[in-house]
């Protein structure tokens, strides 16, 4: 089994938003982001809301549920909270003041801004 779908208890989950607009790809370029740091495995919120048994199964084990939503919809955060799941760390990167589609997209900086506030968040 890969990793992204081995199953460990205790695990910090990320899921991400990775909606058509460049904040939600942002949102789900920050969950790699955070990944790579280590602060948690990127998981499938599709799956989640798929209700695949052995998916939610392990996002209810996650010892911490982290969401990173593209917008004030807060696709991510509902799809967790559907399938009775409590949400730890949640960010809407329009909230840090991330544009939904901006004239001048900065990717990499935004993703970063956005991971930072998450490492902040997660070690509060």
């Amino acid at each position: 089994m890969s990793e992204c779908c081995s199953k460990s208890e205790g695990e910090t989950l990320v899921f991400t938003c990775a909606g058509a607009a460049y904040s939600g790809q942002v949102a789900n370029r920050a969950g790699l982001e955070l990944m790579k740091d280590g602060a948690g495995a990127l998981f499938c919120a599709a799956a989640v809301a798929a209700n695949r048994p052995d998916k939610v199964d392990r996002a209810r084990k996650a010892a911490r549920r982290v969401v990173i939503d593209g917008c004030d919809d807060d696709c991510a955060r509902h799809i967790l909270e559907s399938a009775g799941l409590a949400v730890d760390v949640h960010v809407d990167v329009t909230s840090l003041g991330i544009e939904k589609n901006p004239e001048t997209p900065h990717m990499l900086v935004d993703a970063k801004r956005v991971a930072d506030a998450i490492h902040d968040r997660l070690q509060a």
